[in-house]
């Protein structure tokens, strides 16, 4: 019979799972995990700090919309990848941080860079485990992956003793489980649809902001069928960026303080009420203004400020069955409130593209982003660090496609 190692056996299980890359920095409790990477055909590509291991998984997760994997060392190779796990569950991306450990038996006991790790995580991940039996790695692998895939995406944490890894086991012993996620789609009911679709058909003054639960539900196409249905201003943040190309007629950006300020009714997609909408609340909400959000994660329902409607699906297939329910001819009562959102647009772009040509010295913030917004195309991938970095790009960086625009998300971590 043939037997793995415990390190054979996680990159057996993460290949099976189509896992091709690993984000690591060496270090001796892990060893076992890269030269089960090297026989099993899995990429290992090394860093100099374990958080730039978990920033880039972080990354990779975003931009396939599947699994990030990071490796990394027992005790201070994981307290330095603490950081990144944290941005990416403010992030909501699908992150693995699998983390060395030492022999079980000696845990307790002073042994080199043991820490009791799983409290660590327990705040900043969708859950934590540690493995006993080498045999076992499978089964503890596939449901950490699961779990981060499902629902409200996130990060997981997995550790692995070492003697777990350095140990054989046969084969047959450790069966890799298939089939073991499974990401259904969920739509909406038909009353809330209905209550979606009239909501909308009465308003004056409506908008959508779309977030990253747009880009994580593949829901851009959506979007755009449903804007131009609708005809309300669409506006985006976060990964929602590039869900609709910059230079689609109902995509705006700098208008946004005038129009949530004016809305009477603010559709929010996959955006939680967080401090980059002001918490829904005014100046940035009007105070009178009905809210519907739409959501994968039913714990946002409510956050901040109350909903007139809340509903819990998949956001492309409820933007397909409000578009099939709104009347027709409701795109041209919004015409004015779109007159007066373009107004705005020109006016704030006007002011951006004076300050974007200027010759000062050191060089004004507005013109480097613009001098760089003049290199982006359709093929460039855009990271915004955090801080002031991603408010000048965003605002001048053209985005024609989803997955073009990365930033740190709400937990505004430098260094990603």
């Amino acid at each position: 019979m043939a037997e793995l190692t415990g390190g054979g056996l996680v990159a057996k299980t993460l290949k099976q799972a189509g896992v091709n890359h690993i984000f690591t920095l060496c270090g001796g409790h892990i060893l076992p995990i890269y030269e089960g990477c090297l026989t099993h055909g899995i990429r290992i590509i090394d860093v100099r700090h374990e958080q730039a291991a978990a920033h880039a998984a972080d990354a990779y997760a975003r931009l396939t919309r599947g699994i990030g994997v990071a490796v990394v060392t027992a005790g201070p190779g994981v307290t330095d990848a603490v950081t990144g796990v944290v941005n990416a569950y403010a992030a909501r991306s699908p992150l693995l941080l699998i983390g060395g450990a030492a022999m079980i038996g000696l845990k307790g006991m002073g042994a080199l860079q043991d820490i009791p790790q799983l409290p660590l995580f327990g705040s900043c991940t969708k859950g934590t485990w540690s493995v006993p039996e080498t045999r076992l790695i499978p089964e503890f692998l596939t449901t950490a992956m699961r779990t981060a895939l499902t629902g409200r995406p996130g990060p997981v944490f997995v550790e692995i003793p070492i003697d777990v890894l350095v140990n054989e086991v046969e084969d047959r012993l450790a069966p890799i489980p298939t089939g073991y996620v499974h990401r259904n789609p969920a739509a909406a009911d038909p009353e809330s649809i209905t209550r979606f679709s009239d909501l909308l058909a009465r308003a004056e003054r409506p908008l959508v902001m779309a977030g990253s639960g747009v880009y994580w539900d593949d829901a851009a196409s959506d979007l755009a069928r449903f804007a131009e249905r609708a005809g309300v201003p669409i506006f985006m943040n976060g990964a929602g960026r590039g869900c609709l190309p910059s230079d689609h007629p109902l995509a705006f950006a700098q208008a946004r303080g005038f129009a949530l300020s004016n809305a009477d009714v603010v559709a929010v997609l996959g955006a939680p009420l967080d401090f980059r909408l002001g918490y829904g609340r005014p100046p940035t909400f009007a105070e009178d203004a009905t809210v519907i959000m739409v959501d994968s994660d039913p714990t946002e329902m409510g956050r901040n400020r109350p909903l007139a409607l809340g509903l819990t699906g998949h956001i492309g297939l409820i933007l397909r069955q409000v578009a099939g329910a709104l009347p027709s001819g409701v795109p041209s009562r919004f015409e004015t409130w779109l007159g007066q959102v373009r107004d705005k647009e020109r006016e704030g772009r006007e002011k951006l593209e004076a300050q974007a040509v200027s010759d000062q010295v050191p060089i004004s913030h507005y013109r480097w982003a613009h001098e760089i917004a003049r290199v982006v195309d359709a093929n460039t991938i855009v990271v915004g660090d955090g801080g002031d970095v991603v408010n000048c790009a965003a605002k001048f960086v053209p985005l024609q496609r989803p997955g073009q625009w990365l930033d740190p998300g709400q937990f505004g971590c430098l260094g990603v």
